[in-house]
């Protein structure tokens, strides 16, 4: 259960909002990586509410967010309007109506660029919770989650995510707040991004592919399919022998997805499991025709985060505790962090077909 913290407010600084230049007509793609979703001369009015004006890209045609996620600093107060929820990840109700929310957002002037959110029960308003196509204003701090995901309060997956958050665990003396949201209104969401050939491959975990896309929807085209069930990067509790989870698999071209949402998730009226990885572990091959969707974003495993073991003398393995956490990695490389794909669902993400093969 979660532990309730009380936060101080603290004085805002805002990014500014002004319009943005050299926007194209709707249905194509400036490198800004504009889709037509606001425009400079008409003062936004191709933009989805009807008036916004887009933030200026800077000299690398990166808006806030893309901003934020390559050079924001440790506790930097933000502003950021217009954005849309475009997933939900989890969420948990207090007994007072407050909401503990976990979720995605994204500028629709640059689509590219995603951001996780983070909300605790005490942030405004507390008993706000998100929904796929809420359009929203934050305030809030930008933080990357630290290295053994304890101030995510979720799951140690995110540890080094950026991310939109108060100042829980932050550990800057004077930087203090709450993460402020509002809704202020309910729009299309932006549709997925259809990324281009040789997206996406991780290299088993020792690269970061494709940053710029980073907490966006994306759709890897098909035809794919599972190329290896068992990927080292994904290995529950790496130092165990014996273990036999893996947190998701590798697909078509190197892209590796974690399936934390659809393992043991049931379709066709629960007729059927889309657990992928299961049934390609009992033989056969699983196909995705028109390829996968997902939220594109970090992951890093963190011994023990979960419960796991850890082998100190070399070769008895044991329960860790909660302080016991060490950095999170990717296992089997050296980086502290890949990016994986996180669909959401069975039958928009993952629609795929089981080959069973000759028996």
């Amino acid at each position: 259960m979660h532990q309730r913290k009380m936060l101080v407010a603290a004085a805002w600084v805002s990014l500014a909002g002004i319009a943005c230049a050299g926007r194209e007509d709707p249905g194509t793609e400036d490198p800004n990586g504009c889709t037509g979703v606001c425009n400079q001369n008409d003062g936004g009015t191709n933009n989805p509410d009807g008036g916004r004006q887009c933030p200026v890209a800077d000299s690398q045609g990166r808006g806030p967010i893309g901003q934020l996620r390559a050079d924001g600093d440790q506790g930097q107060r933000v502003q950021l309007s217009g954005l849309v929820v475009t997933t939900v990840d989890s969420f948990f109700r207090g007994n007072q109506g407050d909401y503990i929310a976990y979720l995605w957002v994204v500028d629709p002037c640059f689509p590219k660029e995603g951001m996780y959110v983070d909300k605790y029960f005490t942030d405004p308003v507390t008993n706000y919770l998100p929904a796929v196509g809420d359009q929203v204003t934050i305030d809030g701090l930008f933080r990357r989650y630290n290295s053994t995901g304890t101030d995510a309060d979720d799951t140690t997956r995110h540890a080094y995510r950026p991310v939109l958050k108060s100042d829980f665990r932050l550990g800057i003396p004077g930087v203090t707040g709450k993460l402020n949201i509002t809704k202020t209104g309910t729009v299309t969401v932006p549709a997925d991004l259809t990324v281009p050939a040789g997206f996406g491959n991780a290299t088993g975990g020792s690269t970061q592919a494709n940053p710029e896309y980073g907490g966006a929807r994306v759709h890897i085209p098909g035809p794919i399919t599972i190329t290896h069930a068992n990927p080292e990067a994904l290995k529950q509790r790496p130092a165990d022998p014996a273990d036999t989870t893996y947190l998701g698999f590798e697909v078509s071209g190197g892209v590796l997805v974690n399936n934390y949402k659809t393992f043991g998730e049931t379709r066709d009226g629960g007729s059927t499991r889309c657990d992928w990885h299961a049934r390609v572990q009992d033989g056969g091959t699983v196909f995705f025709p028109n390829g996968i969707r997902g939220v594109w974003d970090t992951y890093s495993h963190v011994p023990c985060g979960d419960g796991g073991f850890n082998a100190p003398d070399g070769g008895t393995f044991s329960s860790c505790s909660f302080a016991a956490r060490d950095a999170g990695y990717v296992p089997g490389s050296n980086q502290q962090y890949t990016y994986v794909l996180y669909p959401q669902n069975c039958e928009t993400d993952l629609p795929g077909v089981f080959d069973a093969g000759t028996p």
